[in-house]
C-alpha cells in the first residue's frame, strides 16, 4: 500500500497528502499508528508517507478544534443543537473532536475548582458539558447499542443512576413494572426477559474503547495522564457492570463468567506488550 501511494503521488508531497486524506477513513487504527511511528526509517517511500500522514493527523486535530470553536460561538441553544446535528451528519464528531472536547472540558473544570468565584469559568464548564452531552446523544443514534450504552454511562455522574442503567440495558426485562405508588403494570409478553444490550456487545464496546484510547496515546493524540484517566473510567464502569450482572444472573452464572473472561485481557493484560497497554500495532 505504501509503495502504491508513493507511486500514485509521483513523489509529489501535495498529491501524496490528497491521496492520504482519501485513504485515511479506510485504514485501521493499527495501521495508522504503525505508519505514523515509521518517520525515522531510511526507506524513502515509507518515510515520506509517514511524515505526510503525521501532518494530516495533526490537521485533523486542528480541524476538531475549529469545530468546537464554531459550536461555542453558536450562542443560543437552538442554534447550538442545529450546529451539532450538522457536524454529526458531516462526520466531524469523530475521536479527534472528542479528544479536543475532553481536554477543554477537563481544563474548564480545573479552572472552576481553582477559581470557585469566577463565573466565567463556571459558565464555560457548563457550556462544554452541554456540548459534550448533546454530541454524545447525537452520535449514539448511529452507533452499536453497546457503544451507545457505554457513552451514556461514562457521562452519568450519579452512581445510582448508572446502576439503574446497567440493570435496565444488560439484564432481562421484568414481567411487571412497579410504579412509585405501588401499582404494577404488566410488560408485554414479547418484551419480557428481553436483554436490550447483549453482554457480548458491551464487552466489545469496553474492549474497543480501551484499545482506541491506548492507540491514540501511542500516536501522540492523547496525553498519558488523560489516557490513564479515561481507561480508569472504563474500568470503573466494568466493575459496576460486574456487580449488577452478578446480582441479576448469579455469581456462578455463565453470563458473569463470560463477562469476566472477556474483559480479563483488557484490564489485566498478561504482557507489557498487550495492545491494551501499548495500543494497536
Amino acid at each position: 500500500m505504501v509503495a502504491s501511494l508513493w507511486e500514485q503521488s509521483n513523489e509529489n508531497e501535495t498529491t501524496l497528502r490528497e491521496l492520504l486524506i482519501q485513504t485515511l477513513p479506510t485504514l485501521s487504527p493499527q495501521l495508522v499508528v504503525k505508519l505514523v511511528q515509521s518517520q525515522a526509517v531510511k526507506e524513502q517511500p515509507l518515510q515520506r508517507v509517514s511524515l505526510t500522514l503525521k501532518t494530516v493527523m495533526d490537521e485533523n486535530l486542528a480541524s476538531a478544534k475549529e469545530v468546537l470553536a464554531n459550536l461555542l460561538e453558536a450562542g443560543e441553544i437552538r442554534k447550538l443543537d442545529a450546529a451539532i446535528g450538522k457536524a454529526c451528519r458531516t462526520g466531524k464528531l469523530d475521536m479527534a473532536f472528542f479528544t479536543v472536547l475532553n481536554m477543554n472540558l477537563e481544563d474548564a473544570r480545573m479552572q472552576q475548582i481553582e477559581e470557585t468565584e469566577d463565573e466565567e469559568h463556571s459558565s464555560r464548564a457548563s457550556i462544554l458539558q452541554h456540548i459534550y452531552t448533546r454530541c454524545q446523544e447525537e452520535v449514539e443514534k448511529s452507533v452499536p447499542p453497546g457503544v451507545a450504552l457505554l457513552n451514556k454511562l461514562m457521562r452519568t455522574t450519579q452512581d445510582e443512576i448508572r446502576v439503574n442503567q446497567l440493570q435496565h440495558y444488560l439484564c432481562p426485562q421484568p414481567d411487571v413494572i412497579k410504579l412509585p405508588d405501588g401499582q404494577e403494570i404488566p410488560v408485554k409478553e414479547s418484551e419480557q426477559k428481553k436483554v436490550l444490550v447483549p453482554l457480548t456487545d458491551f464487552v466489545e464496546a469496553l474492549s474497543s474503547t480501551v484499545l482506541q484510547i491506548r492507540t491514540m496515546e501511542q500516536a501522540g493524540a492523547v496525553e498519558r495522564d488523560m489516557s490513564a484517566s479515561m481507561v480508569e473510567a472504563c474500568r470503573s464502569v466494568a466493575k459496576e457492570a460486574r456487580m449488577v450482572i452478578g446480582e441479576n444472573y448469579g455469581e456462578d452464572s455463565s453470563e458473569l463468567r463470560s463477562f469476566e473472561e472477556g474483559l480479563q485481557p483488557v484490564f489485566r493484560p498478561d504482557s507489557p506488550q498487550s495492545p491494551y497497554i501499548q495500543g494497536a500495532q
